[in-house]
């Protein structure tokens, strides 16, 4: 049976949904951050994609995660559990990467999922401290919130991150963190990536890890390098990823013609990593 994708130069991560039957409660959250993720592959590129964040914060670890993705897995928890087999797609382009902060031990454990249900890979790495410059007489209301400037260097990017005194939590989304009060708004200064806070709440719920078939253990560095050749060479990675052949993978061009994928030129997607090291 033959995979159909449409016309690679101009797709993104395809992923699917995952089952979230093996799951471990790891902590309790005492608190609940949304945050609306605008955000592009790279800083040149013509297309903006959008993701609803979820970061869970307990007493021990901070769960970052997309609700798009995490919806779409629920509903095909819910369908395996009735008998059905089911591989759909999350609607839009939600980040397909989820962070479990460790707070003590500065660690953060890593999932991104792979597109067209090619893998998940799992790493683990030790998150620096970041050393943050207040810029003074800064001030600006966010979502009700009374907000003060602040910039940091991070992984190759520089960011600038409105916080809150309202909120003295000192995390935000992603691994970000560290200053005296909840990030509401963070960007990078080309701004690839931007998070603003849309809702605050306390609540008391299990932060789970879950475990997703096809899970790929690796480093941090073979992780970065296994996205980059998908960026750089999309038709390859698929085609290795279901074993290569005539036939196998079909792509839909603009001109809604099928072409078989080993008779169409590969184009790279313009991509630089949120973390350049």
């Amino acid at each position: 049976m033959a995979i159909m994708l449409p016309f690679v130069a101009n797709a993104q991560f395809d992923i699917f949904s995952e089952p979230l039957d093996k799951a471990t409660p790891v902590d309790t959250a005492a608190y609940k951050v949304t945050y609306a993720l605008d955000y592009t592959c790279h800083p040149l590129a013509n297309n903006r994609f959008s993701d609803v964040r979820n970061v869970l914060i307990g007493r021990h670890t901070v769960k970052d995660f997309s609700d798009i993705i995490f919806q779409f897995d629920s509903l095909c928890t819910a369908d395996i559990k009735k008998g059905k087999d089911v591989f759909s797609n999350p609607k839009g382009t939600p980040w397909p990467v989820e962070t479990l902060l460790a707070i003590k031990e500065r660690r953060a454990d890593m999932k991104r999922r792979l597109p067209s249900g090619t893998g998940i890979l799992c790493y683990s790495e030790q998150v620096p401290s970041m050393e943050w410059e207040f810029v003074a007489d800064s001030v600006k209301n966010i979502l009700g919130y009374e907000c003060f400037l602040a910039r940091t260097e991070f992984f190759g990017r520089n960011y600038s991150a409105w916080y809150t005194f309202e909120l003295p939590l000192p995390f935000g989304p992603y691994k970000f963190g560290g200053l005296p009060g909840m990030i509401v708004q963070i960007q990078d200064d080309e701004g690839q990536f931007i998070w603003v806070m849309k809702g605050f709440e306390r609540v008391k719920e299990p932060i789970y890890v879950y475990e997703y078939p096809n899970e790929k253990k690796c480093s941090s560095d073979d992780a970065d390098k296994t996205v980059k050749r998908y960026y750089n060479t999309p038709i390859a990675f698929h085609l290795a990823a279901i074993g290569g052949g005539t036939g196998r993978l079909m792509i839909v061009g603009k001109d809604g013609k099928v072409r078989d994928a080993t008779e169409v030129e590969e184009t790279p997607i313009p991509y630089k990593p949120l973390e350049i090291r």
